[in-house]
C-alpha cells in the first residue's frame, strides 16, 4: 500500500481536487445555511477593514506606514485564513478525528493520511474570505506607491502561494497537539492561531518581543509584513528585516511545510488507536 513517503505527487494534487469538490458539493447541497456562511465569513473580516478605515480616518499613518499599505497586509491575511478555511478545514479536525478513532480509517486506506485530514471537510466561510480579501488586495495594489519591476510582479502570487502554505503548515502542526493532549477540546492551536492576528499590522509597533516572536518563532511575519516591507520599500534601521529577505519567504513556506510534516508523524508514534 502506498504511503505519503511514496505517493505520487500528481496523483495528491488530482486527489485533493477530487476530495475538495466531492465537499464542496456537500457543503452546497444546504444552499441556504452555505449562503449564511459565505456571508458571514466575509462580514466578520469586514469588520477588520472598518475597524482600519475609522483608525486612519484619525490619523493620516503608523509609523510612516498608510491605510492601503496596512489594507494590502490585511488583505494577504484576509486570503490565506480563507484558504485554509476552504480547503483544508480538516486539519481542525483533528481533535475529533484522535479521540474518536476516527484516525483508524486513514492510515488504513492508501493514500496519504495528512492529505485525507486535510481534505476531510471544507468551511464555506473561507470562500467569504478569500473574496474580501481578493478584492482588497487589487484596491490596494491599485492606491500604494510600488515601484514596478519584473522581480515585483512575478513575486506576488509567489508571495500569496507561500503565506497560504505558511499558515497551513503552522495551523497543521498546532493541530497535531491533539495527540499529545488527550482532550476533546483543544486551546493550543486556537492559541497559534490568534497570533496571526499579529500579521495584519507592521510588527515592530508591538515591540521587540512579538516581532521576534514572528519573525523566527511563528513565522507569521513572512505572511504579510516581510512581503509589503520590500513590495513598498519600507525597510527602516534596527527592524528585523533586510530586503534580500523577502526572497526567502518560498523558503520558509517549505521550512514550515517540512516541519508540519515531521510533527505530525512524530505525533502519530503517540496515537493509540479506537481499541484504546
Amino acid at each position: 500500500m502506498k504511503s505519503l513517503r511514496s505517493l505520487n505527487p500528481g496523483r495528491a494534487i488530482g486527489l485533493f481536487f477530487r476530495f475538495l469538490a466531492q465537499n464542496t458539493k456537500i457543503k452546497l447541497e444546504y444552499k441556504v445555511d452555505s449562503l449564511i456562511m459565505f456571508v458571514s465569513g466575509a462580514a466578520l473580516q469586514a469588520l477588520g477593514f472598518m475597524f482600519l478605515t475609522v483608525l486612519f480616518s484619525r490619523i493620516p499613518s503608523i509609523q510612516g506606514w498608510t491605510r492601503w499599505e496596512i489594507t494590502w497586509m490585511l488583505a494577504m491575511v484576509f486570503i490565506t485564513e480563507g484558504v485554509v478555511s476552504f480547503a483544508f478545514e480538516g486539519l481542525w479536525q483533528m481533535a475529533f478525528l484522535v479521540n474518536t478513532g476516527d484516525l483508524d480509517r486513514m492510515l488504513l486506506r492508501p493514500v496519504s493520511p495528512i492529505l485525507q485530514i486535510l481534505t476531510y471537510t471544507m468551511g464555506v466561510h473561507g470562500i467569504g474570505n478569500i473574496v474580501l480579501g481578493a478584492v482588497l488586495l487589487a484596491l490596494s495594489t491599485a492606491r500604494v506607491h510600488v515601484e514596478w519591476t519584473l522581480a515585483k510582479i512575478l513575486f506576488v502570487p509567489v508571495f500569496v502561494v507561500s503565506a497560504c502554505a505558511i499558515r497551513t503548515a503552522v495551523s497543521f502542526a498546532a493541530n497535531c497537539s491533539a495527540f499529545w493532549l488527550k482532550a476533546y477540546f483543544n486551546a493550543f492551536p486556537l492559541m497559534i492561531y490568534q497570533l496571526a492576528d499579529f500579521a495584519k499590522y507592521p510588527s515592530f509597533i508591538f515591540g521587540r518581543a512579538v516581532e521576534a516572536l514572528v519573525f523566527f518563532v511563528i513565522p507569521y511575519a513572512f505572511i504579510s509584513y516581510v512581503p509589503a516591507v520590500w513590495l513598498f520599500g519600507k525597510a527602516a534601521p534596527g527592524q528585523f528585516f533586510w530586503a534580500p529577505l523577502a526572497w526567502a519567504v518560498p523558503l520558509v513556506a517549505i521550512w514550515c511545510v517540512i516541519i508540519a510534516r515531521i510533527v505530525f508523524y512524530r505525533s502519530l508514534t503517540c496515537y493509540d488507536g479506537s481499541g484504546n
